[in-house]
């Protein structure tokens, strides 16, 4: 697949920055800041997590939206199972909800991988230091803009959900967002497909 590469001005410094025509932000490295061009120009809050010590091997940095967010379970109804498994994971079988992160993958993934990885990383988030910049390593585009991620991010609660034993036939709840964060992980590229590098 080619990717033409096309050039823009940072809005913050008028610095030209090169950027491929797929990715939906792009990144200056003289100010250090990151903007959308969807639109109109928007300077985005972001990370870029560093490889853990044991790195070794071809790696690459694949973007996340990283949306903080309220889950409250107002009702429920599972046959053959337990309790909501999300609530369980924040405060206990008895609690109906609580704060969590919910992590979107923004890079272009197959349903499948697009699952496991939201599913992995918002029941067991990252931590990690960060650093300033890529270090010369490549990043995945940035295919899915803040507005669709929010959009995602109730996909991921009911799949969560509906992961758990038994069938899931009812679930009441609300989501609340509070804030969006773009986040970029360190992966290594192997023969079986990506693994997280944390």
């Amino acid at each position: 697949m080619r990717m033409k590469v096309i050039q823009v001005k940072c809005p913050k410094c008028n610095n030209a920055i090169s950027m491929t025509q797929r990715d939906r932000v792009f990144l200056c490295s003289n100010c250090n800041t990151l903007h959308s061009r969807d639109s109109g120009v928007e300077t985005l809050n972001f990370e870029i997590a560093e490889f853990g010590p044991s790195f070794r091997g071809e790696g690459t940095y694949v973007p996340f939206w990283r949306l903080s967010a309220n889950f409250i379970i107002r009702s429920e109804k599972i046959e053959g199972g337990g309790a909501s498994r999300l609530a369980a994971w924040l405060k206990g079988a008895e609690s109906r909800g609580g704060a969590l992160f919910v992590f979107v993958p923004a890079a272009e993934f197959d349903p499948g991988t697009f699952k496991n990885f939201a599913m992995m990383f918002t029941m067991n988030p990252p931590r990690y230091s960060t650093r300033f910049n890529f270090g010369g390593i490549k990043n995945m585009p940035v295919v899915m803009t803040r507005a669709e991620s929010l959009e995602m991010a109730d996909f991921v609660v009911v799949t969560l959900e509906a992961e758990q034993p038994g069938i899931l036939q009812q679930l009441d709840y609300t989501l609340q967002v509070s804030d969006a964060k773009l986040v970029y992980l360190p992966f290594l590229m192997t023969p079986g497909g990506l693994t997280p590098a944390l």
